[in-house]
């Protein structure tokens, strides 16, 4: 947690990892009566949400605190993110400015900025977030990046803890690439990859050639997961890379300088029953939104086999220990 920063699940080691799934556990299960403190969070979005927004602001309540939402460019003036800029366009205010101030008024913000239309270079590096937590002078924790989106990252790893118990180790997981008729950014896919390497799993990524994942991202994973006694395993063959797995998490990606729609000709990745023959004891997860029958079938959205609810509303207790975790080390709470 360099500078306090939530921006990627590497940002938080193994000790605080396990801490903060027990933690988010122990909240859900108690949903205790808030506490009034003092904490105070800032949640600035310049990318729509409903789950994010919704679980964030009431993750503060939990611990007693207020949450305030703004939508950039809406409810604030528009930023340029260059300090150097000369701003005689169409930005009203810098992110110098903008950060330093939120920062005297929050203890901690909360901030979701998508890929925009930078080259893959450009974005991986967070730079809208990046931007804000250079200047803020207090936590930040991204609630979706370009690159990252660690909060459904957490909620994702305590949906696996409580379906699959306390260690994780070698536990055989897949991400399957579905088609989305949109080249939707890497966040979740690159999360939701580099949380179960760092749990340990075995995972296998199943995509058609061409949608690569960020190779250094890959990398990373591969030796985090071989370290705590797992693997990181790509597989163009769906079939191959779903047999025997007991998760198989849905997601749709874009490739990563591409941002033209998807061919259509891959609609038959949609993830349905069939899809998951090879995998007759798997769960199915999906960080949500989800187009139904074209990324996965509403038969198994529906099905007993479908952990999505159960991740969503993990999103709430993760965050509050989230939220927890960096208010105590930053002395807001005790």
């Amino acid at each position: 947690m360099s500078g306090g920063h939530v921006l990627r699940p590497a940002d938080l080691d193994d000790a605080t990892r396990v801490a903060l799934v027990a933690r988010a556990r122990a909240l859900k299960a108690a949903d205790p009566v808030p506490v009034p403190s003092r904490l105070r969070v800032g949640a600035l979005y310049f990318d729509p949400s409903l789950r994010t927004r919704a679980s964030f602001e009431q993750a503060a309540r939990v611990l007693g605190g207020s949450c305030q939402t703004l939508n950039a460019g809406n409810d604030t003036w528009t930023l340029e993110l260059d300090p150097d800029a000369v701003m005689d366009g169409a930005a009203v205010e810098n992110v110098v400015e903008a950060a330093r101030v939120l920062g005297r008024l929050f203890h901690v913000l909360g901030v979701r900025a998508f890929r925009g239309a930078r080259p893959w270079a450009v974005d991986r590096t967070e730079p809208v977030i990046s931007a804000i937590a250079a200047h803020a002078g207090v936590p930040v924790i991204s609630l979706e990046g370009a690159s990252h989106h660690p909060c459904q990252g957490l909620a994702d790893l305590v949906t696996l803890h409580e379906q699959f118990g306390d260690d994780l180790s070698g536990l055989p997981v897949a991400l399957c690439w579905a088609f989305h008729p949109r080249a939707l950014p890497p966040a979740v896919p690159h999360t939701f990859l580099e949380q179960a390497a760092l749990a340990g799993c075995d995972v296998t990524v199943a995509h058609p050639p061409g949608f690569d994942l960020d190779p250094e991202v890959v990398a990373q994973a591969r030796a985090a997961a071989e370290a705590r006694g797992g693997g990181v395993r790509v597989s163009h063959d769906r079939a191959e890379a779903l047999a025997g797995r007991r998760v198989v998490y849905v997601k749709s990606w874009g490739p990563l300088d591409d941002r033209s729609p998807t061919d259509p000709a891959l609609r038959p990745w949609l993830v349905d029953e069939a899809a998951l023959a090879p995998a007759p004891e798997a769960r199915v997860m999906h960080c949500l939104p989800v187009r139904r029958n074209v990324v996965l079938s509403g038969a198994l959205l529906d099905g007993p086999r479908s952990l999505v609810t159960e991740q969503a509303g993990n999103r709430l207790w993760a965050q509050a220990a989230l939220l927890e975790l960096v208010a105590q080390r930053t002395g807001v709470l005790s």
